[in-house]
């Protein structure tokens, strides 16, 4: 069993005005690529073990301070992963799963210091307050805290940065393309790629039922010109990339200015799993037929635990889904 040392600060009570200084970071959204601390091409834990090589330690000094109300939780930036993993990936998936993923998560905070020029990086509390009181020590946390254990400084890099390091759930049976999707050649390492293994997840295909009312009063509410309901009904036109995710859904009408509407943003506002759907209308409502679980960028969680349960290392499966990457350590 693991024993950890754990640190719980509870700094002065911030105000209102202070809070609002702090950092919201949050995680997959887009994030702008900088340079950081330590070496690139470093090799995985397997070789350095079988060369001898010194196992990657804890960058000493770096802190997460998470801000709620009553003030801020100080805890080390890798205890804050532990946290962090088990609230993104079940403690059953693999274990190389599980470190394909601790990658990630190190990968994110480390862009975000590097971009905040800082040591102790500031985040809202929000989704952590039932942890504050938890012994991460415990057997319970025990898969979460080796996967970030045996990964410990480690995080994923392209030409010498940080990714974006996407992950979602699982996939329509393909990952997208950044640069298709996003007409953009600043994330090569995002390309598509086939996860057909994704398609015997329980939760691959779901049906989402919309009434006609509420469908039309939820883009009325969010288109401009006052588009009226026939007009709603009639006038969509769903757009795709090559993956089969929606990239945009178009409203026009006769003299009425065409308006779209991200595919991620149209999910969104109907509370569907994916942007992989097709919809059709019956009388009273709206139906959508839904595949995969998430944006669909990056690592599928459920494709990577299907490669480790395939005997696939944690390295081979973030080099599998991050085009062109390497792993990089903190010094």
């Amino acid at each position: 069993m693991f024993h950890v040392k754990y640190h719980r600060i509870v700094l002065k009570k911030t105000s209102k005005r202070d809070a609002g200084g702090f950092l919201l970071f949050v995680f997959l959204l887009p994030y702008v690529c900088a340079s950081l601390w330590g070496h690139v091409g470093e090799e995985t834990e397997k070789l350095r073990q079988r060369e001898g090589m010194p196992q990657a330690q804890e960058a000493a000094g770096y802190e997460i301070l998470v801000k709620y109300d009553w003030g801020v939780w100080a805890l080390p930036l890798e205890e804050y992963l532990v946290y962090k993993l088990s609230a993104v990936m079940p403690q059953e998936y693999e274990k190389e799963a599980l470190k394909a993923q601790a990658v990630l998560l190190r990968t994110e905070v480390v862009e975000a210091l590097r971009e905040e020029d800082t040591k102790s990086l500031q985040i809202s509390g929000g989704g952590m307050e039932r942890w504050y009181e938890t012994d991460t020590g415990s057997e319970a946390y025990l898969p979460w805290r080796q996967a970030v254990e045996e990964t410990a400084g480690l995080y994923l890099c392209c030409e010498g940065e940080p990714i974006q390091a996407s992950y979602f759930k699982l996939s329509n049976g393909q990952t997208r393309d950044a640069a298709e999707v996003w007409d953009t050649d600043t994330r090569p390492y995002l390309t598509g790629i086939s996860c057909v293994q994704d398609k015997a997840a329980r939760d691959y295909s779901s049906i989402v039922k919309v009434s006609r009312t509420n469908y039309v009063r939820t883009l009325q509410a969010r288109l401009t010109g006052n588009f009226s309901q026939q007009e709603i009904l009639e006038g969509a036109a769903v757009s795709y990339d090559s993956a089969g995710y929606v990239t945009k859904v178009s409203f026009s009408a006769e003299n009425k200015e065409t308006q779209e509407i991200d595919g991620e943003e149209f999910r969104y506002l109907f509370d569907l799993p994916s942007a992989s759907f097709e919809m059709e209308q019956e009388k009273t409502q709206v139906i959508f037929r839904v595949t995969g679980v998430g944006h669909g960028f990056g690592m599928s969680q459920y494709g990577a635990n299907c490669m480790a349960l395939n005997g696939e290392t944690y390295d081979q499966i973030l080099a599998e889904f991050f085009f062109r990457t390497e792993l990089a350590k903190f010094e």
